[in-house]
């Protein structure tokens, strides 16, 4: 992905640059809000399809809350993007904001958020859902497979996290929702397995579109011999760990739990450790990927800027150095 560093644009971005785990951690942010909101949002919509009788209320989304943690993370970003690792420099810089695409996307997201949250602060949550898929549609665009194969990258993210924020943050939302009918253990379990009927396609498509969004930025031959593979795997083994987890839950359905006991605890931990998975994502877009560009565009511009100085000029480009991408 896009990270703003005060490197030159050959450099790629590694573990040992602070500015990628603060990219890391904002990213990290910026997703569970994102998850929190939307899956919160459509966790909702799903419960009230249940077909047997309510207990008690649902319980809100949080979708407001998690809105402005998108708010925060996204500016965090921003001023990342503006400054590399040291904030008060992105804060005295915010001018070059709209200089780099990282800069762009994080002020379109912050934007995005903080409609979404006005939206749901005026109860409006259904015209809210609109800005937050905004922010998905910002992230197909930033992300690795997008600068990797253009237009079909951003695609295949779009495919990818949208099932998977609505994933995470449903199965969240539903855990709340089963937690306060616990007392009524038959209706509780009711909603699990219509959460768990939609998770199964949702966790389908998440599988399948992450295995091909691998496939397109790492080689084979480069998933045990680079950071970014190496981390990938990482993520692989979390997901397939979530997946045993939900596994297990939905044997606990054909139990008959005592009234007030709650959810089962193995979909307690299949939440927790989505959490890790977003974790390791929020880490893997900080990183460089090691597949190489179908059609390295970024290379073309930059050798048109440097052969032509007025264009250079007008791209505000400082040679020999400046901020870069990695």
């Amino acid at each position: 992905m896009p990270v703003t560093i005060p490197l030159s644009e050959a450099v790629s971005a590694r573990l040992s640059m602070p500015v990628v785990w603060e990219t890391a951690v904002a990213r990290w942010l910026l997703f569970t809000g994102l998850s929190v909101a939307l899956g919160g949002l459509a966790g909702r919509g799903l419960a009230r399809q249940y077909k047997g009788k309510f207990p008690g209320a649902l319980p809100a989304p949080w979708a407001l809350r998690a809105s402005l943690l998108g708010v925060a993370s996204s500016a965090w970003l921003a001023l990342i993007a503006a400054g590399g690792a040291n904030l008060a420099t992105g804060l005295a810089h915010l001018s070059r904001l709209g200089s780099t695409t990282a800069g762009r996307i994080a002020g379109i997201e912050l934007a995005l958020f903080v409609i979404a949250a006005v939206l749901l602060r005026f109860r409006q949550p259904n015209l809210s859902v609109l800005p937050l898929l905004g922010v998905v549609a910002a992230e197909g665009v930033r992300a690795h497979p997008e600068t990797i194969i253009p237009v079909a990258g951003a695609l295949i993210t779009y495919c990818h996290l949208l099932p998977a924020a609505i994933w995470a943050g449903m199965l969240f939302y539903v855990l709340r929702a089963a937690y306060s009918w616990r007392h009524h253990p038959a209706d509780m379990q009711g909603l699990m397995r219509l959460y768990g009927t939609a998770a199964a396609w949702l966790f389908t498509i998440v599988v399948i579109t992450g295995v091909i969004s691998a496939l397109v930025l790492v080689p084979l031959g480069s998933l045990l011999t680079t950071t970014y593979g190496v981390v990938l795997i990482v993520k692989a083994v979390l997901v397939a760990v979530a997946a045993g987890l939900a596994v297990a839950g939905r044997v606990w359905l054909h139990r008959r739990p005592r009234p007030g006991v709650g959810p089962a605890f193995a979909t307690k931990l299949e939440c927790g450790m989505i959490a890790g998975v977003l974790a390791v994502v929020g880490l893997l877009t900080a990183l460089t990927p090691p597949a190489t560009p179908v059609r390295p565009a970024a290379a073309v511009r930059l050798h048109r800027v440097a052969a032509d100085p007025r264009a250079r000029d007008a791209a505000g480009v400082r040679w020999p150095s400046g901020p870069g991408r990695a």
